[in-house]
């Protein structure tokens, strides 16, 4: 309901219909008011076609057979005392019906051999009534005749003046950045929606070149630092060796070979990032994840055995083979039970499942749930853990988006859960 062409068509609808309430009592009116004046005028004539035809010759032994004869044309007695030459509406008791049935009447004084009578001319109007309403009920029917058929043109014509537009929307939601894929929009003749088209081309275009260039910055640097950071690392190692070291100087350097090392790991998941949303990595095979969990899991023993964890892999009866790029697979593996590992307490409990087509790692660890909203963001990490580099979560929804799949996470029964639905 919410659609422009929605809104349009509501607004004209209700306009239209407040157009049919205030015309149709109007309709009404104007045509009791043009009925009543034809009455009125045809009384008039029937008063004077009396006086004309047949008052010159009428005696007062003619009166009860003129009477007998004309129903609505009477002459009547000196007795009563109506309001002379002036169209009144009266009700008069109708004996076929047996009701009471409105009349247009006139009384007029008349002579009848130097005898004065009153000359009623009276028309009913029951017939008029059914007539004005007959032609009402008709007056609806084909203005909402007509109503319906504008409706349906003015829907078929705004669906096809609209049709740009909603084109020009569903390139712009089918968009995505990282593909860099710049959007075909159709050719229109509507200067509108061609200046709406040529805005959108100009906006995509400048952020496409932003992406770009700021996708080559972050692959470039981070392809150049690795030789440094390799220096670096190796220098390091020949001073930890170096002889006649104090306990402070070995600190000293031991602390700067762990920043090195965070920091080759970061320019190393960066460069995957980079690579990941540059699709790198198109080659898709079928992978057994069971397999796959299977010959993952021993590498992560001793770290394991570190925190005395207990690993809980309940996926020996279990099967999961997914179309997927092998190597992305074992990352993502991999940084789920890292992940895992890496923010639980001692003693705690690691939990792998298969159920259906989703992949689900549990692990004990912060009595609090973590941040939705920073959970898969790049560097916002969800721990003071040290060694992690908070890129692990930013992979896995990368390979995630890569791949059409959906990660989530919940917090149940103190346990940090989080599940791949393949």
């Amino acid at each position: 309901m919410n659609k422009l062409i929605n809104k349009t068509l509501f607004y004209f609808i209700s306009i239209a219909i407040l157009l049919l309430v205030i015309s149709a009592p109007l309709f009404y009116y104007m045509m009791e008011r043009l009925y009543l004046e034809d009455v009125n005028e045809s009384i008039l004539i029937r008063k004077d076609e009396f006086k004309l035809n047949h008052l010159p010759t009428l005696t007062f032994n003619d009166i009860a057979n003129f009477n007998r004869f004309n129903r609505d044309v009477q002459i009547l007695g000196d007795t009563i005392s109506p309001i002379q030459d002036q169209i009144s509406l009266q009700y008069f008791w109708d004996k076929v019906p047996n009701e009471s049935e409105p009349y247009q009447v006139l009384y007029t004084r008349i002579y009848i051999q130097n005898e004065h009578y009153w000359l009623m001319v009276r028309m009913n109007l029951v017939e008029s009534e059914d007539l004005i309403k007959t032609l009402t009920g008709l007056y609806l029917t084909i203005l909402f005749i007509l109503l319906v058929v504008l409706f349906l043109i003015i829907s078929v014509v705004s669906k096809k003046l609209w049709s740009p537009f909603y084109d020009t929307l569903e390139k712009i939601d089918d968009f995505n950045l990282e593909q860099s894929l710049f959007p075909q929009f159709s050719k229109t003749k509507t200067e509108e929606f061609k200046q709406l088209n040529s805005g959108l081309e100009k906006l995509i275009k400048q952020n496409l070149d932003a992406y770009k260039t700021q996708k080559e910055f972050t692959e470039n640097a981070s392809h150049e630092l690795q030789t440094p950071l390799a220096v670096f690392r190796s220098k390091l190692d020949v001073l930890l060796q170096e002889p006649g070291l104090t306990e402070n100087q070995a600190t000293i350097i031991s602390s700067l070979y762990d920043a090195c090392s965070r920091l080759a790991r970061i320019n190393k998941n960066l460069l995957l990032l980079s690579k990941i949303e540059n699709q790198y990595f198109t080659e898709k095979t079928e992978v057994n994840v069971v397999k796959l969990l299977q010959e993952s899991i021993p590498y992560f023993n001793e770290q394991a055995q570190a925190k005395n964890l207990k690993i809980v892999p309940d996926i020996a009866h279990s099967e999961l083979v997914i179309l997927a790029n092998k190597g992305l697979i074992e990352i993502l593996i991999n940084n789920l039970l890292l992940n895992a590992i890496r923010h639980n307490y001692q003693n705690g409990k690691v939990q792998i499942e298969i159920k259906l087509n989703q992949l689900i790692i549990s692990n004990t660890g912060s009595p609090d749930p973590l941040d939705l909203n920073k959970l898969f963001k790049r560097f916002s990490k969800t721990s003071e853990n040290a060694h992690s580099s908070g890129l692990g979560l930013a992979i896995i929804y990368e390979i995630c988006e890569m791949h059409g799949w959906k990660v989530n996470y919940q917090f149940l029964d103190r346990s940090h859960t989080f599940s791949v639905t393949f």
